[in-house]
């Protein structure tokens, strides 16, 4: 994996990349504070890149495998609906579209809590209980009888899922500086584009068993895939690593105390550093700060467009004329085009340090891909275009929710705080998977005009202008902060009120 080596090893070096802060915990002189000064001139370069690749190598994976998973469990819905879902427990389209919204419901409701609760007892346990129960649960949605039971194990899902997304991207913060957060979280994120491929070619192979022992080919995906997740679980409660603090095999004295002392100056204050202690009033004070809500309406737009279209592309591929198993098929190329744009996108915002653009960039893109759905959806002599679309469409989409995560982590300062807007910033996405789940009508189908209209029109206003104003905000607050010398600051304000003001402290710059 490549590496970015141009991090910033003070505090006050960067006033227009992304998120720093030169207030730190304790007095600039404290022991810790020369610690982390002397072990960051050791760890530089190669050095610098070879612990990185050990993190690489050691954390990302098992967090992927996790989200990958819970993404596979939550996306298959589509794929359960073609293989008779629908149809064998009663459903018409409306109670269907309930089911769907249920799951962010109960998603969105327990959220905001994840974080709290992982940040104050265990990362790691919540993780691997988390993804045991989204296991289960699919196991035992793919053995319902009725419309009830089916409703109660969206609920269920959702309530297991909640944390997933919040938790390992604030695990991600512990392990990595700002300067390399967006390519590892957009690392972290493929594990979502590859489980819309897994998902449309596991429903492909699983749902030729349909009608084997019978049953139906919808009970065969959800069983054997919630297998697979439990499988997975029991393998990965003795191989995730969440906390740098407590990793042993594989990390010596001087790397991991480097990693510690990192996460706690390079990212802001925060008097309880990466103790346990949760701190409720950082915590609150996340979900007043405008620089939580601008960046959580973003997600909220873009959200309901990826979650409507991610649950309705199979339907779209069958309503070109292909056959439920090869419409499942075909579902998998636009995601392996998207696991490209992820990527790229992720690269270029940490070697550039241009966070809102790598927000409009794919946003545009993918509005280009819906509008192309749009226009052409229903003509069958169009079915080249309306499948390229669909490409285009997820191309743009997907990069999205690393980038968000990205500016949740670079402009909120302190664990707590962070570990709020990493957590919270769930309700919205999930408000917008409610949206979305009832927008792509099915008295509609197949030109679907309130689907990708809506879809196309939130991205436009949430995803370009509202993130183009946010940047001109911005760059005004970190050009007044930066007007400001250091030691005027310091006569003007104690440390512990400039630590107190966490992100509104005029020695902190905002990502852009």
């Amino acid at each position: 994996m490549d590496d970015f080596t141009d991090i910033e090893r003070s505090s006050s070096m960067d006033k227009t990349g992304y998120a720093v802060d030169r207030t730190v915990d304790i007095d600039i002189q404290s022991t810790e504070y020369q610690e982390y000064l002397s072990l960051s001139e050791h760890f530089t370069g190669e050095i610098l890149q070879k612990l990185h690749r050990k993190i690489d190598w050691h954390v990302l994976p098992p967090l992927m495998v996790i989200y990958m998973m819970t993404y596979v469990d939550r996306s298959n819905v589509g794929n359960a609906k073609l293989f008779g879902a629908q149809a064998d427990l009663g459903m018409n389209g409306t109670d269907w579209n309930i089911g769907l919204s249920l799951l962010f419901i109960s998603f969105a409701l327990f959220a905001p809590f994840s974080a709290a609760i992982a940040n104050k007892y265990s990362t790691r346990i919540f993780l691997i209980v988390a993804f045991f129960g989204c296991g289960i649960s699919i196991i035992a949605a793919g053995c319902v009888g009725n419309k009830a039971g089916w409703y109660a194990m969206r609920l269920v899902l959702g309530l297991a899922e909640a944390g997933v997304p919040g938790v390992s991207f604030y695990v991600l913060a512990t392990w990595y500086s700002p300067g390399v957060y967006a390519s590892r979280s957009s690392w972290f994120y493929l594990a979502a584009t590859v489980s819309g491929a897994i998902s449309g070619l596991l429903a492909y192979g699983i749902g030729q068993l349909d009608g084997h022992w019978g049953y139906r080919g919808w009970r065969w995906i959800y069983v054997l895939e919630g297998f697979i997740s439990v499988m997975l679980c029991i393998f990965l409660a003795f191989t995730l690593q969440t906390n740098p603090a407590t990793a042993r095999k594989w990390l010596d004295e001087r790397e991991r105390r480097f990693i510690v002392l990192r996460s706690k100056f390079e990212y802001g204050s925060d008097k309880g550093g990466k103790s346990t202690v949760f701190d409720v009033k950082a915590y609150a004070s996340a979900f007043k700060s405008p620089h939580f809500l601008i960046i959580a309406f973003g997600h909220f737009s873009f959200a309901t467009g990826i979650y409507a279209f991610q649950f309705t592309l199979p339907t779209i591929i069958a309503n070109m004329g292909y056959k439920a198993a090869a419409a499942q098929g075909l579902s998998a190329p636009p995601y392996v085009a998207a696991m490209f744009s992820v990527w790229i996108c992720g690269y270029f915002s940490d070697r550039y340090k241009q966070r809102t653009a790598m927000v409009m960039i794919p946003s545009a893109i993918a509005i280009v891909g819906l509008i192309m759905c749009w226009t052409t959806a229903g003509h069958q002599n169009l079915v080249a275009v309306t499948y390229t679309g669909c490409m285009i469409a997820c191309i743009g989409f997907y990069p999205l929710t690393p980038m968000y995560f990205t500016f949740y982590a670079l402009n909120n300062a302190g664990a707590s705080k962070r570990a709020a807007a990493l957590g919270g910033s769930n309700f919205f996405g999930q408000a917008g998977g409610v949206l979305g789940s009832n927008i792509y009508l099915a008295n509609q189908a197949p030109k679907y005009p309130v689907g990708f209209g809506i879809s196309a029109g939130l991205l436009a206003f949430g995803n370009l202008i509202v993130p183009a104003l946010y940047y001109i905000w911005v760059g005004r607050i970190n050009a007044s902060r930066a007007a400001m010398s250091e030691e005027e600051i310091r006569a003007k304000y104690t440390p512990q009120q400039l630590e107190a003001m966490g992100d509104r402290s005029p020695l902190y710059f905002y990502a852009r």
